[in-house]
């Protein structure tokens, strides 16, 4: 028998994000993001989300018009990528990877490129978002980011991740028992 692990450096890192997306409340989507050393240690773990002290269940964050800065919930919520940035112990991020739930913004490449992230491995992309992929795609390039699907370099990762996003929806699904921490 042979020693060996389940998952490979990218694919856990890459579930430790689906697992943040998990404590995300926008029902629209969910994201998370995990940031990992070059010698293979979380450095910080975010997800989309209101900042600290706006309050979840105040309807106006949540509105969908964005014609209405003021009604839309992309003018409130801070990003997973950012949020993993902000929770990290220790900045430069300089020679990093963060694993992202899905493909990041330009503002949150901003915000990568500023840290010292230098590869960025993303789970999906919105089909609909490719002017804002373009744009967050060539400041990547032109900062020499390198960027992979973790498609590409685990090929068991769809299935993996599939399952594990498909076990945290049903888990989160209205009636679903939420455990106090601590219990098990």
């Amino acid at each position: 028998m042979e020693n060996k692990s389940l998952l490979d450096w990218h694919s856990m890192f890459m579930g430790v994000a689906l697992l943040a997306a998990a404590r995300s409340k926008d029902a629209r989507k969910r994201n998370g993001a995990c940031i990992a050393s070059s010698d293979y240690k979380i450095l910080g773990v975010g997800y989309n989300g209101l900042p600290r002290g706006c309050d979840d269940d105040d309807p106006a964050y949540w509105a969908d018009d964005d014609d209405d800065p003021l009604h839309s919930r992309h003018s409130y919520i801070v990003h997973a990528e950012v949020n993993a940035i902000l929770n990290c112990v220790v900045l430069p991020l300089t020679g990093s990877t963060i694993y992202a739930t899905q493909f990041p913004c330009p503002r949150c490449v901003q915000s990568i490129i500023q840290v010292g992230i230098k590869q960025v491995v993303y789970l999906e992309q919105k089909p609909h978002q490719v002017a804002a992929i373009a744009a967050a795609s060539k400041m990547l390039k032109d900062a020499g980011i390198r960027v992979h699907a973790l498609a590409e370099l685990e090929a068991e990762s769809p299935t993996w991740s599939s399952r594990l996003e498909q076990f945290i929806r049903e888990s989160r699904e209205p009636g679903a028992a939420e455990s106090p921490p601590g219990d098990i």
